[in-house]
């Protein structure tokens, strides 16, 4: 018998047997594989790709993987002291003392990010056996949250004034939130996380952000009217956009009923990645688009848009008219009974920001078209030593903890 073994947050092989480890043909993509020591020998024998660490640990050691938060009651509720290898997040929460962490907690492996208080940083690092990733000790003080976090005029009067706000988690501000309110209720604010809000509160926001916050800020422009990439804007909801600018992180396609007129009467500019919009409106765009994006025009009737997770049959396939743009964002699936001379005739140009999946005649067709290619075409049907399961007696893949 040989077995696969793939996609596993922890592989704990520290009770295998070494028949068990002779039975095994290859390890695939395993975030941490933890061994005894007397087992290392064994273990280097067998095929292993994309290991991320590999530990050698005792019995004793608990494995964890995802986020986790040390608080305080788990600590007390423990009975013996802990071992934790732990593979994602790691938090302690700041009303941990020291005398308590240095009783409960005698040993730590991490593979990722550690926010620590700072009382406890030094005790932290002492115990901690092997560290893969950023530790990052944290001044807490007065009110502390986790999680979603919405700063509105009615969150800020259910606080004391001058309030020290420490958030684990992501900071959103409303759109309408009193300056004044704010600068009085907030005299600190520590972030680890993130936090969104208007560029008009970029200033209030700072005056009072803590310089140990650990924080990705994004800034949304108040004149701008945001829209995830794929979208498709129609004539409908142009009419009912309010602000100056729509702003598109990736693509974004015109429909093609929306006409000249429309867009001069809402006086509206576009920010995104790549904009497809249609030809007739082209000399109205030209002044329209933001300096870095890229704007390709399409003609009616001829574009075809893949946005999500689709199959391309040969009845679509048929439908479609001659010499189409297809623009695929999404995944694309091509049915193995679509005929190469159709792939060839309906579609004139290609660009592809996705994933498409073909057959080696039909990718090297749909290659053949290619416009602009920031994605990927993946051959279907092609044996691959990571993907073929045939050739293994036991495959167990795509798990955050395997014991062997």
């Amino acid at each position: 018998m040989s077995t696969l073994i793939k996609n596993v947050g922890i592989l704990d092989a520290r009770k295998a047997s070494p028949e068990q480890l002779r039975e095994i043909g290859k390890v695939v993509n395993v975030g941490c594989l933890v061994i005894h020591p007397g087992l290392k020998a064994e273990l280097l024998k067998i095929n292993l790709q994309d290991v991320g660490k590999m530990l050698e640990l005792d019995d004793d050691y608990r494995l964890h993987t995802g986020p986790l938060e040390i608080s305080r009651q788990m600590l007390e509720d423990t009975q013996d002291s802990l071992k934790l290898c732990v593979v994602g997040p790691l938090s302690l929460e700041p009303d941990i003392t020291v005398e308590l962490l240095q009783e409960k907690l005698s040993g730590l492996c991490l593979i990722g990010p550690a926010s620590v208080p700072e009382h406890l940083y030094g005790t932290f690092m002492s115990v901690a056996r092997d560290i893969v990733g950023p530790v990052s000790p944290l001044k807490y003080a007065g009110l502390r949250a986790a999680g979603k976090i919405l700063i509105t005029d009615t969150y800020l009067n259910g606080l004391e004034d001058g309030a020290e706000l420490t958030v684990a988690g992501n900071v959103t501000f409303a759109e309408e939130v009193d300056a004044e309110l704010f600068a009085r209720k907030i005299s600190k604010l520590q972030v680890v996380g993130a936090i969104k809000c208007l560029d008009t509160q970029e200033e209030m926001l700072h005056k009072v952000l803590t310089a140990n916050s650990v924080a990705k800020i994004k800034i949304i422009r108040v004149d701008f009217h945001y829209v995830p990439g794929g979208t498709m804007l129609d004539t409908f909801t142009i009419m009912t956009v309010n602000k100056q600018t729509v702003s598109c992180p990736g693509l974004l396609i015109l429909d093609e009923e929306v006409t000249p007129e429309l867009i001069k009467e809402k006086d509206i500019h576009f920010e995104a990645g790549t904009l497809y919009f249609p030809k007739s409106v082209m000399r109205e765009m030209s002044s329209r688009l933001a300096p870095k994006t890229k704007g390709i025009p399409f003609e009616p009737g001829k574009l075809e848009l893949v946005a999500s997770q689709q199959c391309m049959t040969q009845v679509r396939l048929e439908t479609m008219p001659d010499k189409v743009t297809l623009v695929v964002s999404g995944e694309l699936t091509i049915g193995e009974e679509v005929s190469i001379e159709q792939l060839s005739a309906k579609i004139g140009v290609l660009d592809n920001y996705g994933e498409i999946i073909a057959s080696r005649d039909q990718a090297s067709i749909l290659q053949s078209k290619l416009r602009h290619d920031e994605g990927s075409v993946v051959i279907s049907g092609e044996e691959d030593d990571d993907e073929d399961h045939a050739k293994y007696d036991n495959v167990i893949e795509n798990l955050a903890t395997y014991v062997l």
